[in-house]
């Protein structure tokens, strides 16, 4: 009787476990801390420039892009050195079709130093998982779990969730970047 017991307050324990555990957040609970805001660790190979952590600061997400049928998540850094002054750019299925919780397929992936003068400081792949943590009709939040890229300056890892403007497509502005948010509709 005693082992029953003991499996049974097991099960209770571990169902509790999964069951507090969801695939979403809220924009509300983003916002009260209770989540990992994603920041990207930078792992320098010179010693000229130093590790240290940034985040993300100018960052969209648009419904349509370019491509037929694929959204585009676009965000650069805040860095004030070529090391820490980069972008990434993602493309995948529409948005509007992905249900939350669901992993983003890329079609295209960069992430780029554009204050750097070299085409090395330039890559196309990544490891790690980006997913869909929660969405709305002017917001996504997307997680990115331990997503790592390397090139010539160094390995880069960016953890945590990401509150991402969402809006309809991007149009060219005079003096807009991709990255800053503007020219949403």
């Amino acid at each position: 009787m005693k082992h029953l017991f003991t499996m049974l307050a097991s099960f209770a324990a571990l169902f509790s476990l999964v069951s507090c555990s969801k695939d979403y957040i809220s924009p509300e609970e983003f916002f009260k801390g209770g989540y990992k805001v994603a920041k990207t660790a930078i792992h320098t190979r010179s010693d000229e420039y130093e590790d240290t952590e940034t985040s993300f600061q100018r960052i969209a997400v648009y419904r349509k892009s370019d491509m037929d049928g694929q959204s585009w998540f676009v965000a650069s850094s805040g860095g004030k050195m070529v090391y820490d002054m980069f972008m990434m750019s993602i493309y995948f299925d529409s948005i509007d079709r992905m249900k939350v919780g669901e992993t983003l397929k890329p079609s295209r992936f960069m992430f780029s130093f554009f204050a750097s003068s070299t085409s090395d400081a330039t890559t196309y792949t990544y490891g790690g998982k980006i997913s869909l943590a929660d969405k709305g009709d002017d917001y996504v939040i997307l997680h990115f779990d331990k997503v790592s890229v390397s090139c010539s300056f160094g390995d880069y890892v960016t953890d945590g969730y990401l509150y991402c403007p969402l809006f309809d497509k991007y149009e060219v502005e005079s003096g807009a970047s991709p990255a800053s948010g503007a020219g949403g509709e």
